[in-house]
């Protein structure tokens, strides 16, 4: 063989070598990132699960495992965001939810696709009292046709709005959740209310009843049955729900109101 001929095929040998080694590191990374990624996702599952059951010193180990190997993490910082949240911590929940947001995939036009965080982050901005922002972000929720959860987000647009208060425009969402999941107990109860405060006394009572189907006795609940019934003249059915309130809510201030009602009538 010529030296020439000698030399390309080390060349050769030597790019093939180089290649696999390449190929090989690849192999490696993407195995190390994998492993990360896993345990990223348990610990951030962790911690969420220790939120829940109200263990926070736990979730914030957890948590915090999960940021130090992925600071960008968008769930991560989302369940970090919830944790400031219960633990008070108002501004880093702003933090870290703007974090979750930059983090997560972007529609056509650059706006974050995480319904999750926005839904969450909403019901955070609805706290701390900022109406508009936080229906807006229920609305970039309700923007995926593939949010798992959209009459929940409707829901909390609606109850957020009964703030402003907004009954009206609250009354939209409701219908909206009350579209997707029919059963859904504070959905009914507060279009109920919406009902009779504006006059519809037998659609109030069609969504008080629906809601007694689906939810629990509440001193608000019964009280707001008792007057649907007295508006109505049902005079039985009101009886029977002031016997509910004052049975299993004797010392709440809507079975002290009974009284006064009585009095309005007499």
């Amino acid at each position: 063989m010529s030296l020439i001929l000698r030399v390309f095929a080390a060349i050769l040998l030597g790019i093939t070598l180089a290649g696999c080694a390449t190929a090989k590191q690849k192999q490696q990374k993407a195995a190390v990132e994998q492993r990360i990624d896993k345990i990223v996702k348990l610990n951030t599952e962790l911690a969420a699960a220790y939120l829940q059951r109200g263990q926070l010193d736990i979730a914030m180990q957890n948590i915090s495992k999960a940021l130090a190997l992925a600071p960008n993490d968008a769930g991560a910082n989302n369940v970090m965001a919830l944790l400031q949240w219960q633990l008070k911590e108002h501004k880093e929940a702003d933090i870290y939810f703007n974090k979750a947001l930059k983090a997560s995939p972007k529609d056509a036009i650059g706006r974050s696709k995480n319904s999750k965080v926005h839904n969450n982050y909403g019901a955070f901005l609805c706290e701390q009292g900022h109406v508009n922002k936080a229906v807006e972000q229920f609305r970039l929720a309700l923007a995926d046709p593939l949010y798992a959860t959209p009459a929940q987000a409707n829901l909390n647009a609606g109850l957020c709005l009964m703030k402003k208060p907004a009954p009206l425009d609250a009354e939209v969402y409701f219908r909206a959740a009350l579209g997707l999941d029919p059963k859904l107990p504070d959905a009914l109860y507060q279009m109920a209310k919406i009902s009779y405060d504006t006059g519809r006394t037998y659609s109030a009572r069609g969504f008080i009843q629906r809601y007694f189907e689906v939810g629990e006795d509440t001193p608000q609940s019964l009280l707001l049955a008792v007057k649907i019934e007295d508006a109505l003249g049902y005079k039985d059915a009101e009886a029977s729900y002031a016997v509910r309130l004052k049975g299993k809510f004797p010392g709440s201030s809507e079975a002290k109101r009974l009284q006064g009602l009585s009095l309005k009538r007499n």
